[in-house]
């Protein structure tokens, strides 16, 4: 049940301006509010899965396959 003294349903936050041991936020603290560190995603199994997708996505992009690789283009 929600808390009528927090309208805030819930949420999920991995960004913030300032991320040190005095860490304020006036969600810290709500038991809706999912907060953590931007590199909590960093695990090495994360890292490894990133560098092979990217791996991937070069050597596609080198031999012209570059059908699924995002690409930006201005």
């Amino acid at each position: 049940m929600r808390d009528p003294a927090h309208p805030l349903a819930a949420a999920a936050v991995d960004t913030f301006e300032h991320e040190h041991a005095t860490f304020v936020s006036p969600l810290f603290g709500l038991p809706n509010a999912l907060l953590t560190p931007h590199v909590a995603g960093m695990t090495g199994r994360a890292m490894a899965t990133a560098a092979i997708r990217c791996a991937d996505h070069i050597a596609a992009l080198l031999a012209h396959r570059p059908g699924g690789v995002p690409v930006v283009t201005m």
